[in-house]
């Protein structure tokens, strides 16, 4: 569990204000779930938050095919927030969870907050899908980090570094999440052309 913050400063590092009221110390497990049939209900009234990864190396980034709902295809690496965490520790654990990577939060570059509507989800009626609002960050790896990378297999089908142009060939720009990745992709590719690279 994570420890409460002490003071109530905005987390300009993340640059999404994270303001912790330091009298709330109540921290969900990480192991916590919702029964799958109150958590289906939820889904049916409530928008929920996501921390969305973009990993990048050397003029490529990584997108992984899911198992399962709402995205069964290409996405990237990413999954719910947990309540009480901050966008950061969010973002830190999906790393380390899905990835096996511990990153320092300094690292973690915001790109924005996206706006998903998908048409299923994993839980059922699956076809009343889900909503989301993502927090999407970039990731600069180093080439150990590259190499040690290893996604949850319950998580992922497979995964694959591509260039921009190579994304754009494997993705359908008819279809709207498609669209949503490779507005991902042209975003993390104007960052490295401007900065030379995301630290």
């Amino acid at each position: 569990m994570f420890s409460p913050k002490k003071s109530n400063p905005s987390d300009q590092s993340s640059e999404v204000p994270h303001y912790h009221e330091p009298d709330r110390t109540y921290q969900m497990g990480l192991d916590a779930r919702l029964p799958t049939e109150v958590f289906s209900q939820a889904l049916d009234h409530l928008v929920i938050t996501c921390v969305d990864l973009v990993f990048s190396h050397q003029q490529q980034v990584l997108l992984a095919k899911r198992r399962t709902y709402p995205q069964k295809s290409w996405w990237v690496i990413g999954g719910r927030m947990i309540a009480g965490e901050s966008p950061l520790q969010s973002a830190q654990r999906k790393a380390r969870e899905e990835a096996g990577l511990a990153i320092a939060t300094d690292r973690f570059h915001f790109m924005g907050v996206y706006s998903t509507c998908f048409a299923h989800r994993q839980q059922s009626p699956q076809d009343r899908g889900l909503h989301s609002l993502n927090l999407t960050y970039v990731v600069t790896l180093t080439a150990s980090e590259k190499q040690q990378l290893c996604l949850d297999p319950h998580e992922y089908q497979k995964w694959q570094w591509y260039s921009n142009r190579e994304a754009t060939l494997q993705l359908n720009a008819s279809q709207v999440m498609d669209q949503l990745l490779l507005s991902l992709l042209d975003r993390v590719n104007s960052m490295q052309n401007t900065s030379g690279k995301i630290n």
